[in-house]
């Protein structure tokens, strides 16, 4: 769990134990008010505050919007229902906790983690409650109150511009061991063990030939099969663009599967961005250039991005290169959409 999505959690927590509100989480001056977008609108004896964090999502975070209701004891309030999309933001899980009751007042809370699929311009429209004031003394009949609306922005790993995979440096090449020269009679030494390596490798091989042949396909071996068979399916000719950018990508989240054991075709974006995190196997700059590769590929897959043609060859080859077989089948440029 994100630092910000931690505070603005136990924040809602204490908002049990003291009325919600913009300004005083504002006076308070803590990390998650700083990061967090907020709208508040009161009538009568309820008051409901709107908040999302942080208030600039980028394309990989999970922000959590909180809705809190602070209504006297005795008013009877509805809240809004359960939706399957917020702002354009997909719903990844929902969660509303019992009502807190403290100083004669009630406190209900409405939580919401999402999911950016899309970068550019969000807008959160007002939300609606309903309640009946039913104090004594209350009017009995129904009220609503409809909270501003809360306009924000989803940038991607690379401060908002789209990304372009020509831009993303390929791994540096191995560094070269220097060798210390040897005596004249280690030569001798040194080729008379390559021989006796020699003649054990001809009596192994000969003993295990069967098993060789029929031994299973390597990650890489099974990642060029399955660029092959893209080449041949040839979506691009087709215009679907989607189709080709969803095999390509999960030709690398398999192949990563296989050979660091991270469940990466199950997760989406997101999620294998943070399992990357804790890995021993990904370094900082690998996990850039893939974070790159595969936001950029988000783009066409769910927000209609048409990438150019530079960009498709750059994304075939880059593909090429995250499973080791860097140059290995060309895209030809007249099978290009």
């Amino acid at each position: 769990m994100r630092p910000w999505t931690r505070a603005l959690l136990l924040a809602c927590a204490a908002a049990a134990a003291a009325p919600a509100g913009c300004a005083r989480r504002e006076e308070a001056a803590s990390p998650a008010a700083a990061a967090a977008l907020c709208t508040e609108v009161e009538r009568g004896p309820v008051r409901v505050v709107v908040e999302l964090a942080p208030a600039e999502p980028r394309l990989s975070d999970e922000p959590v919007l909180v809705l809190t209701v602070d209504a006297e004891q005795e008013v009877e309030v509805a809240l809004p229902p359960f939706g399957e999309t917020v702002g354009g933001l997909a719903v990844r899980s929902f969660r509303e906790p019992p009502a807190q009751v403290a100083g004669g007042r009630r406190v209900l809370t409405q939580q919401y983690v999402l999911e950016p699929v899309r970068t550019g311009e969000h807008v959160i429209r007002p939300i609606r409650v309903t309640f009946r004031d039913t104090r004594p003394g209350g009017d009995g009949a129904e009220h609503a109150l409809e909270t501003e609306e809360l306009k924000f922005a989803v940038t991607s790993l690379l401060e908002g511009e789209a990304p372009r995979l020509e831009d993303v440096r390929p791994p540096a090449a191995p560094l070269a061991i220097p060798v210390a020269a040897r005596p004249p009679w280690a030569a001798v030494l040194a080729g008379g063990a390559a021989v006796l390596l020699l003649c054990a490798a001809l009596v192994f091989f000969r003993r295990r030939r069967r098993r060789v042949l029929e031994r299973p396909p390597s990650p890489a071996e099974q990642a060029l099969a399955e660029l092959r068979r893209l080449v041949e399916d040839d979506p691009l000719a087709r215009g679907d663009l989607q189709t080709f950018y969803v095999e390509l990508t999960g030709i690398v989240r398999r192949y990563i599967e296989r050979t660091t054991g991270v469940r990466a075709p199950e997760q989406t974006t997101a999620e294998f961005l943070r399992a990357m995190r804790g890995h021993a196997a990904f370094g900082p700059e690998e996990r850039q250039r893939l974070a790159a590769f595969l936001e950029s590929a988000d783009l066409v897959k769910f927000a209609a991005h048409r990438p150019e043609r530079g960009d498709i060859e750059e994304a075939f080859r880059r593909a090429q290169e995250f499973v080791g077989l860097a140059g290995a089948l060309p895209l030809a440029r007249e099978k290009v959409a």
